[in-house]
């Protein structure tokens, strides 16, 4: 047994692939090496476009591919060493997956496939510190709050922080407009930093607005959108 099943000392990368190809590679790529950052893990080898497309290259069909990297060797909570090991497994879907492609991003968010459904908030906050950031393999937060989302009969279950401000999704980021405006939840404010929302910052930066959302903006917006690396932006209100 790894560290990474003994003691979650690790993280995973969960990579849509669509007809062969992956569509925000180098969001995956920089989300990693965020990730090797926050855990104080070293490569012996590159994680790089290459590295990926090795990797799925043994999946020609559309679904998920997950990567999960620990630190390998032995010790106890202290570890031995702090290189990294992976192993890597496929899940097949075919669910809808959309990004914005234009410039004009209001326009854009029209196209997006739609799945307006309840939304319920998650009472335990979460902390707000780096580790959290990562999709840790130490995911008994998540685990609890989707318990808690089943017990809700909710469709997506809004995370807060300790600070009271919603900062993701269960499963997803959020993208929220009001008027013209379109706005994400704060950085800072402890949410996991996705690959799709990377994918709108690098593109759309001039037209998001990073803001301290509470539920009040939720329930006021026009529009909410789920953007998750498997599907990428879809509306849910």
């Amino acid at each position: 047994m790894n560290r990474g099943f003994l003691f979650g000392d690790g993280f995973f990368e969960t990579i849509r692939i669509v007809n062969g190809q992956i569509p925000l590679l180098q969001t995956h790529i920089d989300r990693i090496a965020d990730a090797l950052a926050i855990y104080d893990l070293y490569l012996s080898f590159d994680i790089d476009e290459d590295f990926i497309q090795s990797v799925a290259s043994g999946y020609d069909k559309n679904g998920n591919l997950r990567i999960n990297f620990f630190r390998n060797g032995q010790g106890k909570y202290l570890p031995e060493s702090n290189e990294v090991a992976f192993d890597h497994s496929f899940e097949e879907h075919s669910q809808d997956f959309f990004l914005p492609a234009s410039l004009d991003l209001e326009a854009e968010l029209k196209n997006a496939p739609t799945n307006l459904c309840t939304i319920a908030l998650y009472p335990e906050h979460k902390p707000i510190v780096p580790w959290m950031t990562v999709k840790s393999l130490s995911s008994i937060y998540y685990v609890l709050a989707a318990k808690y989302k089943q017990e809700q009969q909710a469709d997506y279950l809004l995370i807060q922080n300790t600070d009271g401000y919603i900062c993701e999704e269960l499963i997803s980021n959020i993208l929220v407009q009001k008027g013209e405006d379109i706005f994400i939840p704060s950085l800072k404010s402890g949410g996991v930093n996705g690959a799709t929302q990377r994918f709108l910052l690098r593109n759309y930066g001039f037209a998001i607005t990073e803001k301290q959302l509470t539920m009040q903006d939720i329930e006021s917006a026009d529009a909410v959108y789920s953007c998750k690396g498997s599907t990428g932006v879809s509306r849910i209100k």
